[in-house]
């Protein structure tokens, strides 16, 4: 990584040292620590040589007439800090579980605004770059904020109840199968491996045994099984407007302060078979003519019943709003793809972007704005 250069180059400049001195066996594991941290041809050049010298210096008798060399190991020199890095580090780590706030970022932010807020806070608190008490712990906070916000489905669960979606993946979420939860490449993913990605040529590094590297075609394959899956889900919130609506007209008859049916419905039957209208916004209903005639008589009385029916009919309306509203959230989802845009079906997206909301715009017939629903 570029931020690692000065580090590998101060190695290499100690290795120097260690091999003026014949301390072959130094200079050689300086030489492999500057590599490690950033490789350069000059490093590699100086391993060759530092380790053919190694191999060549003859086997010490318990006699040394070499001349007096430095230790094999320096003291790594105190990471030096500001008290501007200080508070930065403590203002993290007071954010606990709430990723947003760890990130700065708002609750509405897009993928591009959460990206471009980790880059930021990734190069301040590196470990490299700020040597602050507890910066470590700061930068793998960031990590995981990331990791969880950068995913449609962790960042839901994270939504719905706050706290780390992994803590709670014993706790089934609407809408996402549990073995969702765990798949993908994210939680196999460690902050610095996070951070070499956006930094240095977006490859992840190998790991050890008994992880896996990151595998396109798998990440395609999840894409496609989060949009079948999806489909059941899109299925039911189809309809989840008129079960909604016939859910109220049976409860509004059980919800009466008394016994007496009520004056009104919503769906004709065989009590209710009067169609009327309301005066303001022809806002239709129906009623039993027997039982309405006293307040059809009356002008006050009727406003007062036509008042309520529109209420009802906006709290339907609005009940039914958020259905659509949420079902096109998540055909978004499905088509947008997963992280990186891997998956991603432009049509699909375009078309979820267009989907018509019949019952949020009746709202605004009404004179609610969007921020009513």
């Amino acid at each position: 990584m570029e931020i690692n250069k000065d580090e590998a180059l101060r190695c290499l400049s100690i290795a120097n040292n260690h091999y003026s001195s014949r301390n072959f066996t130094a200079a050689v594991k300086f030489a492999k620590k500057s590599i490690s941290l950033f490789p350069t041809d000059q490093a590699k050049t100086f391993l060759e040589k530092a380790e053919k010298s190694m191999a060549s210096e003859p086997p010490s008798t318990g006699k040394s007439t070499a001349v007096p060399t430095r230790q094999a190991s320096e003291p790594v020199p105190e990471k030096k800090y500001t008290a501007e890095q200080t508070k930065a580090v403590r203002e993290v780590l007071s954010c606990g579980t709430n990723y947003y706030k760890v990130l700065a970022v708002e609750k509405t932010s897009s993928d591009s605004q959460i990206k471009k807020a980790y880059r930021k806070l990734a190069l301040q608190f590196h470990p490299d770059k700020n040597g602050a008490p507890g910066a470590d712990e700061a930068f793998k906070l960031i990590s995981k904020a990331f990791t969880v916000l950068s995913d449609p489905q962790k960042r839901a669960i994270h939504d719905s109840g706050g706290g780390d979606p992994e803590q709670r993946a014993s706790q089934p979420h609407p809408g996402f199968s549990a073995h969702r939860t765990h798949s993908g490449y994210r939680e196999e993913v460690s902050p610095e491996e996070l951070f070499n990605m956006f930094f240095g040529g977006g490859n992840f590094p190998r790991r050890g045994a008994g992880h896996r590297t990151f595998n396109f075609a798998q990440a395609q394959a999840q894409a496609r099984q989060q949009r079948q899956e999806g489909t059941n889900v899109a299925g039911w919130i189809q309809v989840l407007p008129l079960l909604l609506l016939f859910a109220f007209t049976i409860l509004s008859a059980f919800l009466t302060s008394d016994n007496t049916p009520p004056l009104y419905s919503f769906s004709p039957s065989a009590t209710y078979t009067h169609k009327r209208a309301t005066k303001s916004h022809h806002v239709p209903y129906y009623v039993n003519p027997k039982a309405f005639k006293a307040s059809e008589q009356t002008r006050h009385k009727l406003a007062r019943v036509e008042k309520e029916v529109e209420s009802d009919w906006v709290h339907n309306l609005h009940q039914t709003c958020q259905a659509e509203r949420r079902e096109r959230a998540n055909r978004i989802t499905l088509a947008r793809g997963v992280l990186f845009g891997i998956g991603r079906d432009e049509k699909r997206y375009q078309d979820a972007l267009k989907m018509p909301t019949k019952s949020c715009d009746e709202l605004k017939k009404f004179g609610y704005s969007a921020n009513y629903y």
